[in-house]
């Protein structure tokens, strides 16, 4: 795969960094903590409690949650990457142990935060426009529980995009240079926390039930794979219309008119609106990543956004 990163003009607070000195930025790694060793001991040890935890859920609340999502995937989506393949790339290819770290411990981190937080603001809400909401259709109510989620994850999206506070963290997520399922769940917990609580807060306080959120949640977390797949398909007919594969990869590419456009999650309608639509019918995205340096491990991903930014000459 082409490994081609676009460049720009770095501000005064940047370090500009040529690809072969990269390591000389990441002296951290030599410390003690980061020793290999250490790192797979204390890795597997945390990857043990964590999926306990999730496997407990499952069976005592019948709460799948990513269970279920990585079980869609590997069943479904890797076939499929297999058939259709976006971009030729071995399965065990690059940085996957790296992606597979971010599904299991960055959901874990991101949703710890929102449990203990959302029940402190059940006093929002406002019990005349529950009311409002939840005498309506239950079809209605997720229609607008949809749309009303895209608008908010678009705007929070944006924000990720254009505030470089946000951009930071939000940059892990656009680090990946082999694009496929696995990879699409690679986020800084701070920006999937960011985003949950972008979105969660209102949707929360307008006091839709907790069944449409779900069906939506739901929705939108397994077209989230889908987009982020490496699949080959270009479903045209879907233009302007619903988010797709071919749309949401010119979101990941390194191409200047590209990388701050297709913020939207499902409906296109959004960026159609907001002028940030972008779909070449002459071109196909790729290749995928950033301008800036970014460490391949997880622990390293966890604290670059922490860290100056280093731009790639």
């Amino acid at each position: 795969m082409d490994k081609t990163v676009a460049t720009k003009k770095p501000s005064d607070e940047s370090i500009t960094i040529d690809c072969e000195d990269r390591s000389d930025h990441d002296l951290w790694m030599n410390s003690w903590w980061y020793d290999a060793r250490i790192r797979v001991v204390v890795g597997g040890l945390c990857f043990i409690g964590v999926m306990g935890t999730y496997l407990q859920a499952a069976i005592e609340e019948g709460e799948y949650g990513i269970l279920l999502f990585v079980g869609i995937g590997i069943v479904v989506l890797i076939p499929l990457e297999r058939l259709i393949p976006r971009h030729r790339m071995p399965v065990l290819r690059p940085q996957l142990l790296t992606d597979i770290a971010h599904i299991v411990f960055t959901t874990f981190l991101s949703i710890v935060p929102l449990i203990l937080i959302f029940p402190l603001l059940q006093f929002l809400q406002s019990e005349t426009l529950v009311a409002a909401i939840q005498t309506q259709p239950q079809w209605l109510q997720i229609g607008e529980a949809l749309f009303l989620t895209e608008f908010l994850i678009y705007w929070g999206h944006r924000c990720t995009h254009v505030v470089p506070l946000l951009w930071k963290f939000h940059s892990v997520h656009h680090s990946v240079e082999y694009l496929d399922w696995w990879a699409g769940e690679r986020r800084h917990p701070i920006d999937g926390l960011f985003m949950a609580l972008f979105a969660g807060v209102p949707l929360l306080i307008t006091g839709f039930n907790l069944t449409d959120l779900l069906i939506v949640g739901l929705f939108n977390g397994l077209w989230d794979m889908t987009i982020h797949a490496n699949l080959g398909w270009r479903l045209k007919f879907m233009d302007r219309i619903w988010v797709t594969t071919e749309y949401h990869h010119w979101h990941h590419s390194v191409d200047k008119e590209a990388r701050d456009k297709n913020y939207a999650g499902a409906l296109p309608i959004m960026d159609i609106l907001f002028g940030t639509y972008h779909l070449p019918a002459d071109r196909s995205p790729g290749p995928y990543g950033i301008d800036t340096h970014m460490p391949t491990t997880y622990v390293g991903q966890l604290i670059q956004p922490f860290r100056p930014t280093q731009y790639i000459q």
